[in-house]
């Protein structure tokens, strides 16, 4: 389930990402993605009764657990802002190493709902093989790197990792991962109301026209939101990130082989990129084995 949910979370970069470029603005992209999910759990939330079950259970909720959505905000405004720019491999990639620092950082300081695991070698080397990755994928693009969108894609890599946490506690504390996830989808559109109303005060530069698949990603986002939340208590962050990891570098390497940036291609040292980060998810589960 995480590999599939890793290959999703790149088909819905490649998405938000045409959506940006339709609208003329990756912000509006990752509002649009992110309030068409939260429309879609809000009605299943209600319609299923996890939402009143949940708030029955309120006490129990720590403010913290309420704010996995920042970031999910973060992590679709980086893939629509920059996969038409640098590809979704390379943004995979630049995602994969932030992903295993912060589930690295995450299950030392103990917010893993599956509890506090050590940093070991193997962990601290798999996570050294993925900026490696990330280097190697860059030096390899026919264009320019562009390194403020590798920064920023490995900046939400970071939230990414540190979202799951939150969100698995959520999941847990209400027994109702519809629930938690409506709350993380919530909280990411608030977020990105106030981000798409500085950049464009929400005008789309380019109109609202677009093609009807390119709004679905926040579909996309809602089973891969909901699939890692109901994972993350079993496997612990990193164990689930690093999951989730291969299926992204596998699905970014697929979208830009069938539908690559203008300008740019899949070259020798984008595969070698993408294969490191699988070197990167088995010399750190190595390191998961008995971390705890």
């Amino acid at each position: 389930m995480a590999l599939v949910t890793g290959a999703g979370i790149s088909v819905q970069s490649y998405v938000n990402g045409r959506l940006g470029t339709s609208l003329g603005s990756g912000e509006l992209a990752a509002l649009i993605n992110n309030a068409t999910g939260l429309a879609a759990l809000a009605v299943i939330a209600l319609a299923t009764g996890a939402a009143p079950r949940a708030l029955r259970r309120r006490a129990d909720i720590r403010w913290w657990q309420l704010l996995g959505g920042l970031g999910g905000a973060l992590m679709v405004t980086a893939g629509a802002v920059a996969a038409p720019k640098i590809g979704v491999a390379l943004l995979s990639v630049a995602l994969v190493c932030g992903q295993t620092g912060g589930s690295l950082g995450a299950d030392r300081a103990g917010l893993s709902p599956a509890g506090r695991r050590h940093v070991t070698a193997p962990r601290a080397i798999g996570v050294l093989i993925a900026v490696g990755a990330v280097a190697l994928t860059a030096v390899g693009a026919r264009t320019s790197p562009q390194a403020g969108l590798i920064a920023l894609a490995i900046v939400a890599g970071a939230a990414m990792a540190v979202q799951q946490a939150a969100n698995g506690h959520l999941g847990r504390v209400t027994g109702e991962p519809l629930f938690a996830s409506t709350v993380n989808f919530l909280v990411g559109a608030i977020a990105l109301v106030v981000v798409a109303a500085i950049a464009t005060g929400l005008s789309a530069p380019h109109g609202w026209s677009a093609p009807a698949p390119e709004y679905l990603g926040g579909l996309i986002g809602v089973g891969a939101a909901t699939s890692m939340l109901i994972i993350v208590s079993r496997l612990g962050v990193l164990r689930l990130m690093l999951a989730v990891i291969a299926g992204q570098a596998f699905g970014g390497l697929a979208v830009d082989l069938v539908a690559p940036v203008r300008g740019e291609s899949v070259t020798v040292a984008t595969v070698a990129g993408v294969a490191l980060t699988f070197v990167a998810v088995l010399v750190s589960a190595r390191g998961d084995q008995g971390a705890r």
